[in-house]
């Protein structure tokens, strides 16, 4: 049980100090104001695009994809700390 807990702390230390966490969120923003630069410099009209049904219907699909697998991880993030907590 010991040997669980220590192993889970090496885990949580890993992601913690892993570089996605300050660095990677900066990144993932400039990538996507490039990317808004760029289709306004090509002429891609974004309103028109969001405003069409399929659209609106794929963004539905991806929350309700995004919010169960964030549940998932949530049970599992639970699980994981009722093992090392008894």
């Amino acid at each position: 049980m010991k040997n669980t807990k220590i192993q889970l702390e090496k885990v949580h230390n890993k992601i913690k100090d892993s570089s996605l966490n300050k660095k990677g969120f900066i990144e993932i923003i400039v990538v996507i104001i490039v990317a808004l630069v760029l289709l306004n410099l090509i002429g891609v009209d974004l309103k028109s695009v969001l405003a069409k049904e399929s659209v609106k219907q794929f963004a539905g699909y991806v929350k309700d994809m995004l919010l169960l697998v964030w549940n998932d991880f949530k049970m599992i993030g639970d699980f994981i700390k009722n093992i090392a907590n008894n």
